[in-house]
């Protein structure tokens, strides 16, 4: 695919994105995430915006998918560690907002494998590599499973 100027103009600024993000403390799977998902959001735009526009817009959005990235990622590691941790069994759940009840259910119908995986990601903070390398298999293929793996959890709270 030949990138036009435009497009050549997002791609640099994306690569300084990514830097940028991890510099300021991402990690370099979530950097690429987020640089990704502003890439095509910007992509996807009706309308062009003149190059000295583009720069700061796409940092905004940038920003701000970290940020929410950032909050999920701490909420789900927070919820997986009172469940998944073998020695938090007895968890009083009144301090947890009423659709984290339903949570033990959801990660209880999942595999042991399935389990074993989001420990791995959200509380250990192994990266994508890391684990496709202790289980034999691709990061393409982790990354895919994590992604159905939330949505097995959002399905369950009835979000999809």
């Amino acid at each position: 695919m030949k990138l036009d100027g435009y497009e050549t103009l997002l791609k640099d600024i994306s690569i300084e994105l990514r830097k940028y993000l991890i510099s300021k403390g991402a990690s370099k799977d979530m950097a690429e995430d987020v640089v990704q998902d502003v890439f095509v959001k910007v992509l996807e735009m009706d309308l062009i915006l003149p190059p000295d526009k583009i720069r700061p817009y796409m940092y905004q959005i940038a920003k701000t998918r970290y940020i929410d990235l950032y909050r999920r990622d701490k909420h789900l590691k927070e919820i997986l560690q009172l469940y998944l941790i073998p020695e938090k069994k007895n968890v009083d759940t009144s301090d947890i907002r009423n659709s984290s009840k339903k949570l033990p259910g959801i990660l209880n119908k999942l595999s042991s494998n399935d389990q074993a995986i989001l420990k791995m990601k959200y509380i250990e903070n192994q990266s994508i590599d890391q684990i496709s390398v202790e289980l034999k298999t691709t990061p393409a293929a982790i990354k895919m499973r994590l992604y159905r793996l939330r949505k097995k959890i959002k399905k369950g709270f009835g979000e999809i």
